[in-house]
């Protein structure tokens, strides 16, 4: 079903909860498809290394993530929550000025990949996640807790992937990692499908935590 706004479906497995193998994919439709430039279906950027954290530390407690900055692109906006549909899909932000959390991963900072879901585009203008390609190794995330704790996290890379071969273990389940994955749609906008054909996806790595 199309409407006037561009739409995500991720789809995922109904496994456990945390550091599962989550199965997932992403759709966005629009009826005008302004995008950045980009590079190939399956371009990647430079990586940086962050150090691993230690499995044994669980890292900050369970919280909901309420607030993400990412000061390079421009973004500071609230983070909602996104579960499961009735069919099993993501649940998708209602507007292309929102961002929302995969409440069934880690919330951000345990051990695992938490993932945060926006559009790239509506019919009304740019997304929310418009700009996550111009991201490189080294930009800096940050996400706010609800119980206070803020924590920063490093890119260490963007990459595009064309839809027919998304990493869906690889963006969703982390293990030994403390990661954080924002995930949009992009590439090349097929007009007859009406949905592009790729998806960028940054990758980062908590490196700070401020306790409240």
């Amino acid at each position: 079903m199309r409407s006037g706004r561009e739409k995500l479906a991720w789809l995922i497995s109904a496994a456990a909860l945390v550091a599962v193998a989550i199965f997932s994919t992403l759709i966005l439709t629009s009826p005008s498809p302004p995008q950045p430039s980009t590079t190939s279906s399956s371009s990647t950027s430079p990586t940086t290394v962050v150090t691993q954290p230690n499995p044994a530390d669980p890292g900050p407690a369970r919280s909901r993530p309420v607030s993400l900055s990412v000061p390079t692109i421009g973004i500071a906006v609230p983070i909602g929550l996104l579960g499961l549909e009735p069919n099993g899909t993501v649940m998708v932000p209602n507007t292309a000025a929102e961002v929302g959390w995969f409440k069934l991963g880690p919330t951000p900072g345990q051990l695992g990949a938490s993932v945060l879901l926006g559009h790239v585009d509506s019919s009304s203008g740019i997304g929310v996640f418009f700009w996550l390609k111009r991201l490189s190794p080294g930009s800096t995330i940050n996400v706010g807790l609800a119980n206070g704790v803020d924590l920063t996290f490093t890119v260490t890379r963007v990459a595009q992937f064309a839809k027919t071969a998304f990493p869906r273990r690889l963006v969703y389940t982390s293990p030994g990692t403390r990661s954080l994955n924002l995930v949009t749609c992009g590439g090349v906008f097929n007009q007859a499908t009406g949905s592009y054909e790729s998806n960028v996806v940054v990758f980062s790595q908590l490196t700070k935590v401020t306790p409240s």
